[in-house]
């Protein structure tokens, strides 16, 4: 079968390898659609995250965010037919087929021909910027400020204004990603490349100097941190703006992942009674939630499928991905 098999960072190659063989109690489901993640970019650039990726005998294949059909069954599997159109998570789905365990299988959400395999495929990030949003509890007549307006943060956006009435920021490098967030109802963007994100927040949300620790006090009840903090990036960290940001006992729900150390003042922390909460993935409960959103029409993840691209093209689909001022989400249709 077809595949993207990764041997090596900025190496992934178009390869064919064996199709998997069922055992009792599995399935095999041909894949539609495979969203390349964020995670799978941070293996892609550093081979980071290698547990992510389905170990072959030479170089491994990522994809986790996916959807299909059933099209075999290993023996008597309960609540599963040859012909369903699934969205699932599991590892190894850049490729035609993905072996579906038991574990998986119990977390198989059916769809049909209303939502169409692109969408499905979007569910897994949005159910992690689901969980993200729900940790920031945004409530109507609140300021959130969102850093990064890739996929999760592009979500966490579209979860705020399907519950609240929230003013929302955006602020990110990219101005195709911030065009995109003013199209799904951001109230105000700021290009971090051409102003300074923290002085255009407090000028926006008004501040209070606390020179007890020569700190800064905004007014903005929430900041997600889904931009983290590069290998390779010098400068303030997105993390320590958010400090900056955030009101007295505000929450900065920290979303994205790190690939370097990261200094906080603490001080800053203790003085302002800042609440810094880690985000990480989704319960089933909000997986579940995050396809009703889209089946529903609450939430249309189409605007932010910017490319779709065969296995065949498996480097240019990932060497795509990198490019924000580009892509913002990158979608295999194998």
């Amino acid at each position: 079968m077809k595949a993207a098999v990764f041997h090596g960072p900025r190496d992934v190659r178009f390869e064919r390898i064996d199709r998997p063989v069922l055992k009792e109690g599995e399935a095999l489901l041909q894949v539609r659609a495979c969203g390349i993640c964020g995670s799978d970019l941070h293996t892609y650039r550093h081979g980071m995250f290698l547990q992510l990726g389905n170990p072959l005998e030479s170089g491994r294949v990522l994809g986790h965010e996916f959807s299909g059909e059933i099209v075999e069954i290993g023996g008597d599997v309960s609540g599963v037919n040859i012909g369903d159109r699934v969205v699932s998570v599991g590892v190894g789905a850049n490729a035609e087929f993905i072996k579906l365990t038991p574990m998986m299988i119990d977390s198989l959400v059916p769809f049909d021909e209303s939502v169409s395999f692109v969408e499905a495929a979007t569910t897994e990030p949005l159910a992690t910027s689901l969980h993200a949003a729900r940790l920031g509890e945004a409530k109507d007549g609140e300021t959130h400020v969102i850093m990064g307006a890739g996929i999760i943060g592009l979500g966490i956006l579209q979860c705020i204004k399907a519950s609240s009435s929230a003013s929302v920021i955006l602020v990110d490098l990219s101005s195709k990603r911030l065009a995109k967030a003013r199209e799904l109802g951001a109230d105000v963007t700021i290009n971090a490349g051409d102003k300074n994100a923290v002085d255009e927040v407090l000028a926006l949300t008004g501040s209070t100097q606390l020179n007890v620790v020569e700190a800064v006090q905004g007014n903005v009840d929430a900041v997600y941190d889904c931009a983290g903090f590069g290998k390779n990036f010098k400068g303030i960290s997105v993390l320590e703006q958010a400090m900056s940001m955030v009101r007295q006992n505000g929450k900065v729900v920290v979303v994205a992942v790190f690939e370097q150390d990261v200094t906080i003042d603490y001080n800053m922390v203790v003085r302002k009674g800042i609440r810094v909460v880690g985000s990480w993935a989704w319960s089933r409960e909000e997986f579940i939630e995050a396809f009703h959103l889209i089946s529903s029409g609450k939430v249309d993840r189409k605007p932010l499928v910017s490319h779709t691209f065969k296995l065949e093209q498996a480097s240019e689909a990932y060497e795509t991905q990198l490019l924000a001022e580009e892509a913002i989400k990158v979608v295999f249709t194998p």
